[in-house]
């Protein structure tokens, strides 16, 4: 069987190493810190000296690794030796301008950025977007699907998979940054940190992504919870919080002010959203 090349191989890369070595696919992998791979040689993979050397022979090329500048110049190292019809996927969060420019001049390269753990990279679980030429994409189709639980192929369009990536990645900053936001605001109520989480597994917050998210998507902002309402409690949160650091909720209250001056208190929360979408006819 022809080695797959993978290259970079930190906490996301081994995971995906791992489990294609445990399903039998041999593996020829390169990291910039050598140490690295050591685990992944106990394991059978065959370890590279230099990029170029990983990718000699392989009919898929594999990329991990942490930007845009990592990858041009790992695939600056490489590109000569690349066989003409191999299919490079690249699974790095990049810029959309990036990805796009690599697809358009790289032969065989697709953008595979994925949700996953490295946990979930070894099992094959979480998801892979993958967007860029059809033809190429069809080629590693099944092989791509071994690696993941969810295969979404978005289309040609070259920067659309790192742009939904770019739009996930922000929703996980946001709740990690309001779920800090949470933790202060109970250390500044004298709650215990381990309540405040037991209220929001009680409570499901995430609903409000297929609620009030599908109506802030479309524009909707009849109010279910007012947006000067929502401040008056910012406020009260505000004030129990004192003088320790937030991660969100004073950038929120900035921007309810700035809509309730434009003469939107009485529209929903969602309203935060209004700049963010086209003006209605």
């Amino acid at each position: 069987m022809t080695p797959i090349a993978f290259l970079g191989t930190g906490l996301l890369g081994s995971g995906f190493v791992h489990g294609l070595l445990a399903r039998g696919t041999p593996v020829v992998c390169w990291n910039r810190t050598a140490a690295r791979t050591e685990p992944l040689a106990a394991a059978g993979a065959v370890v590279a000296a230099t990029p170029a050397e990983a990718v000699r022979g392989a009919h898929r090329v594999h990329l991990c690794l942490s930007s845009d500048d990592a990858v041009d110049a790992v695939l600056a190292a490489c590109k000569d030796a690349i066989d003409p019809t191999a299919i490079v996927v690249d699974h790095s969060t990049t810029s959309a301008a990036g990805a796009a420019r690599r697809i358009a001049t790289i032969p065989g390269y697709l953008h595979a950025p994925v949700f996953m753990s490295p946990a979930s990279a070894r099992a094959a679980t979480g998801m892979m977007l993958c967007s860029g030429p059809e033809a190429r994409f069809a080629v590693v189709e099944r092989g791509l699907g071994q690696m993941t639980g969810d295969l979404w192929y978005i289309g040609e369009d070259p920067a659309r998979a790192a742009g939904l990536k770019l739009l996930g990645n922000a929703m996980l900053i946001a709740i990690a940054a309001g779920l800090a936001d949470v933790l202060t605001v109970g250390a500044g109520l004298g709650i215990a940190a381990t309540d405040a989480h037991a209220l929001l597994a009680r409570l499901k917050p995430g609903g409000a992504i297929d609620v009030r998210g599908k109506r802030m998507a479309s524009g909707d902002f009849a109010a279910t919870f007012e947006l000067a309402m929502a401040r008056k409690d910012l406020g009260l949160m505000l004030d129990a919080v004192g003088d320790r650091p937030l991660a969100a909720l004073a950038a929120i209250a900035a921007r309810a002010d700035a809509l309730i001056a434009r003469g939107h208190g009485g529209d929903d929360l969602g309203v935060l959203a209004l700049d963010a979408l086209p003006p209605k006819a």
